[in-house]
């Protein structure tokens, strides 16, 4: 029934020695999870820096709102500067604390201009590494 019965000297040597195609089967199967999981971390770094820049145009928003907020009630106090009655003080009043809101909102949204990582910061970190480990000095810090 079988035409070849495997010889036991020829199962040993075959199973001490590396298979070609497992070899190459695996070391694909470990590149291909390398590049997903810095694929992953990409997305996750450009995920982050949306917030960051989203959170920056909220505040350059609110920024801008008080702003001119306050430059409308700046107007409307001229216009009523010819009125001799007390809706000057609360108008200024007015100015004034939308001026303040301004500012601290425009404070807010540079720090955190400011605070940003660079786009895809880790992800290139984490290449670099693999550079250096496939380079043989893997344990070696730049």
């Amino acid at each position: 029934m079988n035409d070849h019965v495997a010889n036991p000297a020829e199962a040993d040597d075959a199973a001490g020695a590396p298979r070609g195609p497992g070899l190459i089967r695996g070391l694909l199967a470990a590149l291909l999870d390398s590049v997903k999981t810095r694929l992953d971390l990409a997305a996750v770094e450009a995920e982050i820096y949306l917030v960051y820049v989203a959170q920056l145009l909220l505040w350059g928003f609110a920024a801008v709102a008080c702003a001119l907020l306050a430059l409308v009630f700046a107007l409307t106090a001229v216009v009523i500067a010819v009125w001799t009655t007390h809706r000057m003080a609360g108008l200024v009043g007015s100015i004034v604390v939308l001026l303040v809101l301004a500012f601290i909102c425009g404070m807010i949204g540079a720090r955190i201009f400011r605070a940003r990582p660079p786009l895809l910061a880790g992800t290139l970190g984490q290449f670099e590494h693999d550079q250096r480990r496939m380079g043989g000095n893997a344990g070696v810090e730049p």
